[in-house]
């Protein structure tokens, strides 16, 4: 297994050297060999630069899933700025946000990926925009193939720069962007292949967005060891079975809804046990798998190693569980990755906490990213001084977790009011915002219930006429406008007031009480 590359224009140097002219990266029909790879990301960041990109602008990548958007991400990091790749079921509001929070340089887009936005130019805000597609953009642009330097001219970058700016949701607010250096993308890359034993023969489907931490370790990860890996928008079981019979991956990777789906499909036959005979390994993250998916899992598929892991966008990646282990501990996230502690902080008293016990999670050691773009309070907030003393920083991760014995670890619940639906982190205030002011409506409150192997239902609640019938399909429509599909609060409720505590604030515990067994979106 190679050493961890410098810097990510080393990664892709190495991996244009390692796989050749071997397929590298592959969307839908579009492939491009290790070679091509390196010499796009070469070429277009070398032309970046000479359009005046210079070390630390920001770069937005607005597309959908595509070789343009690996290409564009990565050249963005190779010129010294910082990519900022932006969710593919992102509304106008979400992009806007992002934009007018990141600043970018420019955005590459392209006419597919407008079609989406209710108003382009409103949300784009009159950026320079670069399109990779043939496409009538319905605003002005210059073709990003047009960027074209020699790259092979191009110094590398130091590994502690900035590289890539990855926003997610908060507890609080619309989403903040986290800053991730060189050094931490390339050493997380290398420790989660080394631990996944993957090599040159591996075959990686990529259903993750790159917008998505998890999803970008993996395109890292297959250039570290110069695999193969095939990207594809997931859209269903029957898709998901096709993917695995045409590709035969030999690594998957979800978050618990997609293993939910796997194992729905496997009992009704929609999946076939021979469908995951390729597959050597699956991972899941961002959440606890349901042991009853887990054991549909493994029935069908007893060949086949389980991973369940931990991580955070302010840390990147923290743990996993020996799939050895996983039989006997299917609801563990396993212990910390080589480099990385993790500590467990009293709530109550802010002392770590020895042995079995349960706290707040703190990571600890490498992988911590540079803190929250341009959000000094927030960064002091959650990055902070080792709580053991002497030097270093760490992340309060505000997850409680708890941990056995033997050292394992737990997913407990949240220690603030962030919810995570479908694998996504979910502010509750950025989906009140979505409805606020609307005619008809006051007050409104959302949080989240239970909800399975999907994670959170989010439950919207407002204040107004019960007796219009036509509010509730007015609120639903307002948000499947402006916000992406696991935004989307699975119950609307029209009260004709919100209850209060006693200090005048909405009473959010009086409105779980009236919720019941919410089953459906009524």
């Amino acid at each position: 297994m190679p050493l961890a590359a410098p810097d990510l224009l080393t990664l892709v140097r190495r991996a244009g050297q390692l796989v050749g002219e071997r397929v590298c990266l592959g969307v839908g029909d579009r492939a491009v060999t290790g070679r091509e790879l390196q010499q796009r990301v070469e070429r277009a960041a070398a032309g970046l630069r000479a359009a005046g990109f210079a070390p630390g602008d920001r770069l937005a990548v607005l597309l959908h899933r595509s070789v343009d958007e690996a290409v564009a991400i990565l050249a963005a990091a190779a010129a010294g700025g910082l990519a900022v790749p932006m969710h593919g079921k992102l509304k106008d509001d979400q992009v806007a946000h992002v934009l007018a929070d990141s600043e970018p340089f420019a955005i590459v887009t392209s006419a597919t990926r407008l079609v989406a936005l209710r108003e382009p130019a409103r949300a784009l805000g009159g950026r320079r925009l670069w399109r990779v597609d043939d496409g009538d953009l319905p605003l002005p642009s210059a073709p990003f193939a047009a960027l074209d330097g020699p790259g092979n001219e191009l110094p590398p970058p130091a590994g502690t720069e900035p590289a890539v700016l990855l926003y997610t949701s908060g507890s609080t607010g619309l989403q903040k962007g986290i800053v991730q250096d060189h050094h931490n993308l390339a050493l997380g890359a290398a420790i989660v292949a080394t631990y996944l034993a993957l090599d040159a023969s591996d075959h990686l489907l990529a259903l993750l967005p790159l917008s998505f931490d998890y999803g970008l370790n993996q395109l890292l990860s297959a250039l570290h060891v110069g695999c193969r890996i095939t990207a594809a928008d997931h859209l269903g079981t029957g898709e998901l079975a096709q993917l695995l019979r045409r590709w035969r991956p030999t690594g998957l990777a979800g978050v618990p809804s997609l293993w939910h789906e796997v194992a729905s499909g496997l009992d009704s036959g929609a999946l076939q046990p021979a469908d995951g005979a390729s597959l050597r390994y699956v991972t899941n993250s961002g959440g606890a798998l349901r042991p009853s998916d887990a054991a549909v899992v493994r029935r069908s598929w007893p060949h086949v190693r389980v991973f369940a892991m931990y991580g955070l966008t302010e840390a990147f990646r923290s743990a996993f569980l020996e799939p050895a282990e996983f039989d006997r501990h299917p609801e563990s996230f396993g212990r910390a990755l080589p480099g990385v502690e993790l500590l467990l902080v009293s709530e109550a008293t802010g002392a770590v906490l020895a042995g079995a016990a349960t706290g707040e999670l703190v990571h600890a050691g490498a992988l911590v990213a540079r803190g929250y773009w341009r959000r000094p309070e927030d960064t002091a907030a959650r990055f902070r001084a080792d709580p053991r003393g002497g030097g270093g920083t760490v992340v309060y991760s505000g997850d409680i977790v708890r941990r056995d014995a033997e050292g394992r670890h737990y997913f407990v619940g949240r220690a603030d009011r962030l919810l995570k639906v479908q694998g996504h982190r979910v502010s509750p205030d950025e989906v009140a915002v979505a409805v606020a002011g609307m005619a008809g409506i006051g007050e409104v409150a959302v949080f989240g219930l239970p909800g399975g192997p999907d994670g959170h239902r989010i439950v919207l609640v407002v204040a107004g006429d019960p007796a219009d019938a036509g509010l509730r399909e007015r609120l639903q429509r307002q948000c499947r406008a402006r916000l992406p599909s696991y935004m989307q609060p699975a119950v609307v409720r029209v009260l004709a007031a919100l209850p209060h505590n006693q200090n005048g604030k909405v009473d959010e515990i009086a409105l779980r009480a009236t919720m019941g067994p919410c089953i459906d979106a009524t």
